[in-house]
């Protein structure tokens, strides 16, 4: 049964970028053929994912059984697993505190352009009478009210404010009816969609996710998007005809060799030549609707954390270990009744003195501690082999390990786990073995360790 694990912010970064070049390649098409809220819908999963820290995880048993899934999930599982050594890879570069520095500087440098656009529009003059506005802006019955300013200083229209909305339009704009007309339409299909919200949350996302190029590029394609969806609500409440249609790209013409303005806290009327075609070609088809089916199935299986449970290969630190083939047995997860019925001894560490290991111990970001015994040393008479017994395990942003086991260097175990966890290893005799715990979230990791000899109860 599929799991809601916490995932690293880092993972999720380097995750979102196989979903962007998804809609960035299908976008075009979407635009045209798909519904008119097509790319907005998969901008917002997006966000959603790189927001919120949850990701599903889906562990799949004897995928052996069914062919078809297993060829259908292999590239998956391929991707999910190099990604996780990316992580750990670009994560020592990329410490938390690195993360947190940069951040801090970009919402900083945020705040302060904030403060510069109010600075800006100090000059703005509201309109206080125009039947014209009036008319058009009662018509969306909003309950906020909606100010208008002229501004000559910007050279584009332009809307913000989310409890008090404003817009900013210049007096040659109220030289013209049908262009007036147009653009205020445009800014109050924005407040009434709270588009600058959006706005916001995809600033702020730029700036948790400086790192990716990737996530920078799809804040641009997010603001023609929120444009163009835009776009078409215009037309649809003025009436879907072909002289509408060209009217409004009329008046994008108009506004299209005026500056634009390098301000990232406002929503921008600034027409594109394919906005204008996208308009004039728009209309909802079959195919756009199926790219955006598949596309959303596709972002669960790339956001999805999807593992099988295999027993031929080993991964770790970015080298494959062929393991030999263990019996069934071996090694084992088993529960806390299980746990209980074993006869615990004590078992002799590499260079130490024999002794019960039970201790406390934190791992931070991406970080290992090893254990390294040898089977001679098992203290109890017809020992069956040892337990490693994790539990305790806390870590801020959710608990993510792996427990690795050597046999004589070579790996023959690796897993992941998101809890306590219990294992019984059938040992062979004059072996030298280690236990690694390996940190494979970017935070800390809590967790208490025992590792014991044990023989069971007859």
């Amino acid at each position: 049964m599929p799991d809601f694990v916490i995932v690293s912010t880092l993972e999720r970064g380097i995750k979102s970028t196989f979903f962007i070049v998804f809609v960035i390649l299908t976008r075009r098409v979407l635009n045209i053929k798909s519904i008119k809220w097509a790319s907005i819908i998969l901008w917002s999963i997006l966000f959603i994912y790189l927001l919120f820290p949850y990701s599903i995880s889906i562990r799949i048993k004897k995928i052996e059984q069914c062919i078809l899934l297993r060829y259908a999930l292999e590239p998956f599982v391929f991707v999910s697993k190099y990604i996780k050594m990316l992580v750990q890879e670009v994560g020592y570069i990329l410490s938390n505190f690195n993360q947190l520095i940069v951040t801090s500087i970009l919402l900083i440098y945020t705040v302060i352009q904030v403060t510069k656009r109010n600075k800006a529009l100090k000059n703005s003059v509201r309109i206080e009478t125009d039947s014209r506005i009036e008319e058009l802006v009662n018509s969306f019955r909003l309950k906020r009210q909606v100010q208008i300013y002229i501004n000559d200083g910007i050279k584009v229209p332009i809307t913000y404010g989310v409890l008090h909305p404003k817009i900013i339009i210049q007096s040659q704009v109220l030289e013209n009816d049908n262009l007036l007309k147009y653009i205020i339409i445009h800014e109050m299909i924005h407040i009434k969609k709270f588009d600058i919200v959006f706005t916001h949350v995809k600033n702020l996302i730029a700036c948790l996710y400086w790192y990716n190029p990737f996530v920078l590029l799809a804040s641009r394609y997010m603001e023609d998007d929120l444009e163009l969806l835009c776009d078409k609500l215009v037309i649809q409440k003025v009436g879907d005809t072909v002289k509408n249609r060209k009217e409004y790209c009329l008046s994008m013409l108009q506004l299209i060799e005026l500056k634009e303005i390098q301000e990232k806290s406002v929503l921008k009327l600034h027409p594109t030549k394919e906005r204008m075609i996208i308009i004039k070609r728009w209309k909802r088809g079959l195919s756009g609707i199926g790219i955006l089916v598949l596309i959303i199935t596709l972002s669960i299986t790339v956001f999805a954390d999807i593992g099988v449970n295999e027993n031929n290969q080993v991964t770790e630190k970015g080298e494959f270990f062929q393991e030999e083939v263990l019996e069934d047995d071996e090694i084992s997860i088993i529960t806390d009744e299980e746990y209980k019925q074993l006869n615990l001894g004590k078992i002799s560490f590499v260079d130490l003195d024999p002794a019960n290991i039970d201790k406390e111990a934190t791992l931070e970001g991406l970080s290992n501690k090893s254990y390294k015994f040898k089977t001679e040393s098992l203290t109890q008479p017809n020992y069956n082999g040892f337990t490693v017994n994790v539990s305790n395990v806390s870590s801020y942003g959710g608990v993510n390990y792996t427990i690795i086991i050597k046999r004589d260097g070579n790996a023959i175990y690796n897993k992941e786990f998101y809890e306590t966890a219990t294992l019984a290893v059938k040992a062979q005799n004059n072996s030298e073995y280690e236990v690694i715990i390996l940190n494979t979230s970017t935070n800390s990791l809590k967790y208490r360790v025992r590792i014991n000899s044990y023989t069971r109860k007859y």
